[in-house]
Order: C-alpha cells, then sequence, then structure tokens
C-alpha cells in the first residue's frame, strides 16, 4: 500500500490526514486493505473496536513506527486503547507534529522509534 507520493504504508505506522473533515489529525495504521485503504486508530474517537476507514491517498505517512504495538500484534497480543493514544503522542512529538511535552527528556531517534521501552 502506498500513498500518492509512493511512499509504502505499514501497520502501525504514524500518518496525518491530508483531506477530509480531519485533515491535521495524527493516527496509527491499525491495518492496510488491498483496495487502497487503511484502517485508523487514535485511541479516543478511533478505537481499536471501531477504527476509521480511509483512502491512503488522503493521508501523509510519517517514517515512525510504534514497534512495541507492531511486535504484540504480531505475536498475538491485544493492543489497548490507553496505549494507543501514549505510543500516538509519543510518535507525533518525535515526528514534531506536536510540542514535547514539559518534563519529557526522551530523545528522538529518526525511523522507526520505539515505545514503552
Amino acid at each position: 500500500m502506498t500513498v500518492s507520493d509512493g511512499q509504502a504504508i505499514r501497520p502501525w505506522q504514524l500518518v496525518s490526514s491530508a483531506a477530509g473533515r480531519d485533515a491535521g489529525q495524527v493516527y496509527l495504521v491499525l491495518r492496510t486493505a488491498g483496495d487502497g485503504f487503511v484502517e485508523l486508530v487514535n485511541g479516543d474517537r478511533r478505537r481499536v473496536e471501531a477504527p476509521k476507514r480511509k483512502n491512503a491517498r488522503h493521508l501523509i505517512a510519517h517514517e515512525h513506527v510504534a514497534v512495541e504495538l507492531a511486535e504484540r500484534v504480531r505475536d498475538g497480543g491485544v493492543v489497548k486503547n490507553s496505549e494507543v493514544r501514549s505510543a500516538l503522542e509519543q510518535l507525533a512529538v518525535a515526528a514534531g507534529l506536536r510540542d514535547r511535552q514539559a518534563g519529557s527528556g526522551e530523545s528522538a531517534a529518526a525511523g522507526e522509534t520505539q515505545i514503552g521501552r
């Protein structure tokens, strides 16, 4: 699955909406579909139980991936909405989409960012 600029989108990657009522919102990709759509979650309004379905062409893909969540799902585990919210906030800060929270001394590594290790 790729966005309009040819960049691949993969599960648990950080994306932001470029079009629609939710333009500017950040999400994590829950899964990709073969029809050009992805399912997005943010742990709040778009929960793991009811993801948002969106055309991948309307997304901006960022390099950051919630590696720990991806590994847990790959190993058959369950991801909670609170974990999605936490990972999303940390990845958005690392990508420069949100301001760093006070007291957060973590440095962001380029590419894949590990959450909660």
